[in-house]
């Protein structure tokens, strides 16, 4: 330890000869001491050179950044200037407000053109430098005016996109090959953690997360290092910043091929899970979300009638939809359209051939109050819809209307692989500003009169701008799925109804006892039977979850002990998750599909594959086949929580790209910007190049190439009231369970349950919802409770005084 230590040491930028307790030196940070620039935070410097060309070509931007002649030089210049002035961190306080307002800008831009994954990462870089405010969260009331950004919105938008990009997620783990979740290979592997609690914390974490460790390390042959001190004493470094030191230097000593770092708060529930299977999963390129130039082709050749479409935005996705995905494209043209000629817009869906699907297109009013402004015509895979003139009261009238709704779209187009709308916009000016983020359009009157009372407008105006939703149905929907038939497929064959087979899964191992730490169960998701299609139960209900996905609602009714059917919003009620209480044989239509989790229970794991079609889970059991061990170059696994990427719980193999990134970002928040957390810096070196790059990008998603984002619920369960998991109340006290490894802090261990049609239990959810007291129940029994569905937990900190 002492020559660990020495070898720490070496690296701290400087020391204090006062208090260098880790309470002491957040203290001083936090008040700014040490901190270059922090009494500028909140303006920006008028310098008459970099920082004031930078407002200037903010400020105009913000006006001319959407307009079709010169957008798309400002956006470039933009990129190039934050760039620039992000180069040196330490800088950025001079104009703090500014760099947070150039990130949304250009977030807003390419929302706009449709790069969904680039908005995502610049808007959590805005909300890094928010943090550095110290500010509560919050950009001033009077700079937020002044750069026309605000926390709230940026918060609003980080979470529609993350939950609009959360099923192409899904799709890029479908390559991945399906591992033993006991499989054990030949990896070196150590598992680290500081549990620097002092001895008079109400935590009791440095009693149970050490046996917890070692468990787990026994039973795989892990090393386990718990440090119990900080490991760089007496040098004034934040004991959050003291981590990436520590990881780097065991991956220097040359002893690990991997190192795991585990917050002292996450608690392992299922030991029988190894890293080595989520290692083996997802350290591939595959889990990339890699730009598929083939389809490229095919796509912009479908737009072939005219020389151009005036197209901005649309949504175009690499990867096949899942067979039950609501698909939403946005399609409009900036500017104006008001000519006899007008503008020509299309959009092209990516969508499943082995499914119908039912459209739905909706056009924003914009100046279509005379006869002649209207959309021309309207083409939907090849057929001709006719014209759309909606004729509003008003040429400001920007609500959006049906041209047409759940007209079934030709199946021999469907079968292609690839939906195509277009439309001609005629006489109609830009008098609508739209918002392809929220989906919405607004009079452009009323924005001008915002921007007198100083409420600066940031979404682009549009001539025209089509929502088209692509639902997806079964043409016998009226038949109910037999429940035993799910089942009895999965036993005959490897893959239902399929003539390949699924390879076995191999190298498993006995379980770990679960007498010498809590019980433990395997979390691995099942697949679960559509019972009805557009509809709902007639029997009771109890809200599980809003705006979660279907995979997670599906594990929410698992964890009920006595939920079997649930039932998932689809179209305008997407992302609702209800708990259909009773037997289920007779429905009202509705906006949602009915699934059944029991045909599942109690069969053998099974590939998460089964969603697709026979043809992609063929292809993807025979590539399991030839598969082979993880890929060079990637370097590190981390996963994302509600905002942004996590640095609670991550795995980092050994390489000079790992070291060099720990160590920079060690610099980065100790000496460069002391406001970062750790947090804060790993992501500004995962994230900032790529969002800020130019140049042609092998992956949509700007994160660093050596970087690839596991599922949350592998590693670092967590957010529970942000995103709206589910906890139940049980035995008088609320108890919640999740997957592989949990992660909680205090606030975040209850969301509240309710019924529409039970009062009973709306006022236990309104118990749950106040703070979730757990009477008289320590940390070890809580987590018996949870272990007992098979996870990670994380504890919290010092709000809970002792008492869950």
């Amino acid at each position: 330890m002492r020559r660990l230590l020495a070898c720490l040491g070496t690296v701290a930028i400087h020391a204090s000869a006062r208090s260098t307790t880790p309470a002491d030196i957040k203290a001083r940070v936090e008040e700014g001491e040490g901190v270059p620039f922090f009494d500028e935070r909140f303006s920006c410097r008028q310098d008459g050179g970099a920082w004031s060309a930078f407002r200037e070509l903010v400020e105009y931007g913000r006006q001319q950044i959407f307009d079709p002649d010169e957008g798309e030089i400002l956006a470039k210049e933009l990129v190039l200037s934050l760039a620039e002035r992000t180069a040196n961190v330490s800088l950025i306080l001079q104009c703090n407000v500014g760099v947070i307002a150039g990130y949304h800008l250009l977030a807003r831009r390419y929302v706009a053109a449709g790069d969904d994954w680039k908005a995502y990462r610049l808007l959590q870089l805005a909300l890094i430098y928010v943090f550095t405010l110290r500010n509560a969260l919050r950009v001033p009331e009077e700079a937020a005016r002044d750069w026309a950004t605000r926390t709230d919105r940026i918060v609003s938008e980080i979470k529609i996109l993350k939950e609009r990009l959360h099923q192409e997620q899904q799709r890029r783990y479908l390559r991945l090959p399906q591992v033993d979740p006991t499989l054990r290979i030949d990896l070196r592997i150590a598992v680290v953690s500081i549990c620097a609690y002092p001895p008079e914390h109400p935590l009791v974490l440095r009693n149970i997360t050490p046996s917890n460790r070692k468990s787990y390390g026994l039973l795989h042959d892990y090393d386990v290092h718990v440090h119990y001190e900080h490991p760089m004493p007496g040098k004034g470094v934040h004991i959050q910043h003291s981590k990436l030191q520590l990881v780097a230097h065991y991956l220097r000593s040359g002893i690990y091929d991997w190192v795991a770092w585990f917050d002292c708060d996450s608690i392992i529930m299922n030991l029988n899970r190894t890293l080595d299977s989520i290692i083996f999963r997802y350290a591939r390129r595959n889990a990339r979300l890699a730009v598929d130039s083939e389809e490229d082709g095919p796509r912009n050749a479908s737009l072939a009638p005219q020389a151009e479409y005036d197209t901005f935005g649309g949504t175009h996705d690499y990867a096949e939809p899942f067979e039950d995905e609501v698909l939403e494209s946005y399609v409009g043209h900036v500017g104006s359209c008001n000519s006899d000629e007008g503008c020509y817009l299309s959009t092209s869906v990516r969508v499943n051939p082995r499914v119908q699907y039912r459209a739905t297109l909706r056009a924003a009013q914009i100046d279509m109050e005379q006869d002649s402004e209207k959309l021309s015509f309207v083409t939907l895979a090849g057929r001709d819809m006719g014209e759309c003139n909606p004729k509003p009261d008003s040429d400001f009238d920007c609500r959006l209307h049906n041209c047409f709704t759940d007209i079934e779209v030709d199946p021999a187009a469907v079968a292609t692989g690839r939906v195509t709308l277009e439309a001609r916009a005629v006489r109609t000016h830009n008098d609508c500003h739209c918002s392809r983020i929220h989906g919405i359009c607004y009079s452009a009157a009323l924005a001008a009169l915002e921007e007198l009372e100083g409420e600066k407008v940031t979404d682009p105006r549009y001539g025209a701008f089509l929502v088209l939703t692509l639902t997806p149905f079964v043409a016998n929907s009226s038949q109910m799925s037999r429940p035993d038939e799910p089942t009895r497929e999965i036993e005959e064959s490897g893959i239902p109804g399929c003539s390949c087979q699924q390879l076995p899964m191999t190298c498993s191992r006995a379980p770990f006892d679960a007498t010498t730490w809590h019980n433990s169960v395997n979390s691995f998701a099942k697949p679960a039977a559509v019972r009805r299609r557009g509809a709902e139960c007639v029997d009771s209900d109890v809200l599980l979850g809003i705006s979660v996905s279907l995979p997670l609602c599906l594990q929410l009714c698992r964890e009920v002990p006595s939920c079997r059917f649930v039932a998932y919003g689809v179209g305008r009620k997407r992302g609702q998750c209800h708990w259909e209480i009773g037997d289920c044989l007779e429905f009202e239509d509705d906006f949602y599909n009915v699934y059944d989790i029991t045909p599942t229970l109690g069969v053998s794991q099974i590939s998460a594959i089964s969603r697709t079609g026979c043809s992609t889970r063929c292809a993807l059991a025979a590539e399991e086949d030839r598969l082979g061990p993880p890929d060079e170059g990637v370097d590190l696994l981390i996963t994302e929580e509600g905002w942004g990427l996590s640095s609670a719980n991550w795995l980092i193999r050994r390489s000079d790209w790992s070291i060099d990134f720990l160590e920079r970002a060690f610099r980065l928040c100790h000496s460069d910007m002391p406001l970062f957390g750790d947090q804060d810096a790993m992501i500004e070196l995962l994230l900032n190049p790529g969002s800020l790059s130019l140049g042609a990008a092998d992956d949509r998603d700007p994160l660093d190439s050596h970087a690839v984002i596991v599922p949350q619920r592998e590693i670092n369960a967590y957010d529970v009231p942000r995103w709206k998991l589910f906890v139940m109340m049980h035995s008088a006290f609320c108890w919640i369970a999740f997957v592989l490894l949990r992660h909680f802090a205090a606030s975040e261990i209850c969301s509240y349950l309710s019924s529409k049609r039970d009062a009973r239990e709306s006022l236990e959810s309104r118990r749950c919802r106040k703070g979730c007291v757990y009477p008289a129940i320590g940390l070890e029994l809580l987590a018996q409770l949870l272990a007992e569905s098979g996870y990670i937990l994380r504890m919290g900190h010092s709000r809970w005084q002792g008492q869950i």
